[in-house]
């Protein structure tokens, strides 16, 4: 634990607080195992604890002016380390609690990635067809309109706008074909099925 010399060094509290690199030095090494094994038996993992205990000497070395004894600073050190794993600890089950992804493993977020680029290809196909197969697949997917809505903004049969509808996917799957999309035409196709 704490050193003979290191604890009743009278000087010591004084030159700690004058910043003295010795004397901080000796803090660090006095308590860097005890406090990390403290913070690893509260939150469970050897690399956390590490940064919090890191945290902990960064914020003893802020604040060193304000230390006047050696009981002082081994109460800070273990009082910040409890603190901040605490918060870590809260933090965890708010996580979890929430079900937020983790972006560095959860491969939703690359499938949702991977979709909104698929999306913003095909809208550039739509906008490249003919004015009339792209007002219909845009209000279709786009907007969301029903074929009868459609049939009455442009004035047809639904079953015209039916064949309308069907022919502008045929030349955006060729479009896309020929840009190697045919990723793409699978979005297409579930698109499709549900109009």
């Amino acid at each position: 634990m704490i050193s003979a010399a290191f604890y009743n060094d009278p000087q010591f509290p004084e030159r700690f607080a004058q910043g003295e690199e010795n004397a901080f030095r000796q803090v660090f090494d006095t308590y860097l195992n005890p406090l990390c094994f403290f913070a690893q038996k509260l939150i469970g993992s050897r690399m956390e604890a590490e940064d919090i205990v890191s945290i902990a000497y960064y914020k003893l070395w802020q604040r060193h002016k304000d230390f006047s004894t050696a009981a002082g600073i081994r109460s800070f050190l273990y009082t910040t380390v409890r603190n901040q794993c605490l918060d870590y600890l809260k933090h965890q089950k708010v996580v979890a609690a929430a079900h937020l992804p983790n972006p560095l493993t959860d491969s939703g977020i690359e499938a949702k990635m991977y979709q909104g680029e698929l999306l913003q290809l095909i809208y550039m196909e739509i906008h490249s067809l003919p004015e009339r197969a792209r007002q219909i697949l845009e209000w279709s997917f786009i907007e969301e309109l029903s074929t009868t809505e459609i049939s009455v903004k442009m004035q047809m049969t639904e079953s015209h706008v039916r064949v309308e509808k069907s022919r502008a996917l045929v030349q955006l799957r060729a479009a896309l074909r020929k840009k190697d999309l045919w990723d793409s035409t699978l979005l297409l196709a579930l698109l499709w099925q549900s109009s």
